[in-house]
């Protein structure tokens, strides 16, 4: 029997119904995590749709922006403190931060620790490191126009990264964070079917393109 799997989304916000939605805001100089009032970015539904299609996956919904594609550490790190305490066996990054703050690299070591899986997007040219993705044990996923659908690729055993078709439904919704939505959707699928984390990185290893 499939079991279901609780998969966190950082992100702008999805516009279905989830089981958890969450936004951080900041309320006097003080960042607190409140209910979401609007969804106004296309980047956070389309992640979460094709995460959706997984059957088994119950989405935290967590927004961290709301009116462009701008990440604070700050808002970030806040999301991941929200997730210490729940449920949850995957994040979904379709995001990353140029900037290693010890902050949010502790704090991710602290949810992996608790047998939290990290999947974090890789951009595919331009940059040698991006957090969280660059961190030991965070599997880091990128664009591979060589896949079709939701087909991986393995493309380098040092940094553990994969590779993912990058067009979703929506037109400016594109690239690594579409790669990293989908590997997360097949990931939980092997996470339902009752695979360990290792037995499913091996699996796609071995059966990537």
């Amino acid at each position: 029997m499939k079991k279901d799997i609780f998969v966190a989304i950082i992100d702008s916000g999805c516009s279905f119904d989830t089981y958890k939605k969450v936004a951080i805001k900041e309320d006097n100089f003080e960042l607190k995590v409140v209910n979401q009032n609007s969804i106004n970015l296309g980047h956070g539904n389309e992640i979460g749709k094709i995460i959706s299609t997984c059957d088994n996956a119950k989405i935290y919904d967590i927004q961290i922006f709301e009116n462009r594609l701008n990440i604070s550490a700050l808002y970030l790190y806040k999301a991941f403190e929200y997730l210490l305490d729940k449920k949850v066996d995957v994040i979904n990054l379709s995001l990353g931060i140029l900037t290693n703050y010890k902050e949010i690299e502790d704090i991710c070591y602290e949810l992996i620790k608790r047998g939290v899986t990290i999947i974090s997007s890789f951009p595919k040219s331009g940059q040698n490191f991006v957090y969280p993705a660059s961190y030991k044990d965070v599997i880091c996923v990128t664009s591979d126009g060589r896949c079709k659908g939701f087909d991986i690729s393995y493309l380098d055993d040092n940094l553990e990264l994969f590779g993912c078709n990058p067009f979703s439904s929506k037109k400016n919704v594109t690239g690594s964070s579409v790669a990293v939505a989908k590997f997360t959707k097949i990931f939980c699928e092997y996470l339902s079917d009752g695979f360990s984390k290792e037995q499913i990185l091996l699996k796609i290893k071995l059966q990537g393109i």
